[in-house]
């Protein structure tokens, strides 16, 4: 019997990835503050993405972290935690991250993800979103994947 999807928000599936900074900024109630990494968007609903990263985050609930992501040039600040991991290959990880938003970013989000879906049927990528460019794509996914990940083809 086939599990049933527990999504409540649509998820649009990226081809080529948003780029996106992120840092840690809290652990089991203790504020933290952490260095910025980079990482790699695959799929974005607004209840949470896939995304891809070389850093080896742990897998803990109690994770607190900032994503920085430039959406319809609006910079959100989207706060979430880890709840699934795993290795893609080459020190690649690709993890779940849950969203914890008010309403009110909850909804901006949507908004802009609603948007996204319209204008991403005519073009890959578009200038007022932070789309990784195709030199972003070759240094982190590199050459030796080629086979695996294509730029603008699904990720």
């Amino acid at each position: 019997m086939a599990t049933p999807n527990k999504r409540q928000f649509y998820r649009l599936t990226l081809h080529v990835p948003l780029a996106a900074r992120f840092r840690i900024i809290g652990f089991q109630n203790t504020k933290l503050v952490s260095n910025n990494g980079t990482t790699y968007i695959a799929d974005i609903s607004a209840g949470g993405i896939r995304m891809h990263s070389r850093l080896n985050l742990p897998l803990l609930e109690s994770l607190l972290l900032e994503f920085d992501i430039e959406l319809f040039h609006s910079k959100l600040k989207l706060l979430g935690c880890v709840l699934r991991k795993e290795p893609l290959y080459d020190g690649i990880y690709e993890y779940g991250v849950e969203f914890i938003l008010d309403d009110a970013v909850r909804e901006q989000l949507l908004g802009h993800i609603h948007l996204l879906s319209i204008r991403l049927k005519h073009n890959q990528v578009l200038a007022s979103c932070s789309f990784c460019s195709e030199e972003e794509w070759k240094e982190f996914y590199r050459p030796e994947n080629e086979g695996n990940m294509n730029y603008g083809s699904q990720a």
